[in-house]
């Protein structure tokens, strides 16, 4: 019986990865350092946001960097398991959160 969690297979109403036969057209030959970025999660076969492209690797594939704490993940990620997050980030000063003054 296969895993349900296989990269190529669609879980539900979840997308999966694309292969590069069927990438989307905003996702290029080289994706620049810094691009917020979805990986598919190999874990549990879903999108998750919250990266950046680090560093595209010479062998192909990708790096990436976790905006939450800011770690290189050490794993490579093929362009199949990467794509574009729709989900912008806030622009500095707006909307951005600060503590409270103490009084």
């Amino acid at each position: 019986m296969p895993s349900t969690n296989e990269p190529g297979r669609a879980i539900g109403t979840r997308s999966r990865p694309l292969s590069s036969a069927d990438a989307p057209p905003n996702v290029g030959e080289s994706l620049p350092s810094g691009v917020r970025v979805q990986i598919w999660n190999r874990f549990d076969g879903a999108w998750a946001s919250g990266f950046r492209i680090f560093a595209a690797q010479p062998g192909g594939g990708y790096l990436v960097r976790r905006l939450s704490d800011g770690s290189v993940l050490p794993i490579n990620f093929a362009e199949a398991e990467l794509r574009l997050d729709p989900v912008p980030l806030p622009a500095a000063g707006r909307g951005s959160w600060s503590p409270p003054a103490v009084a």
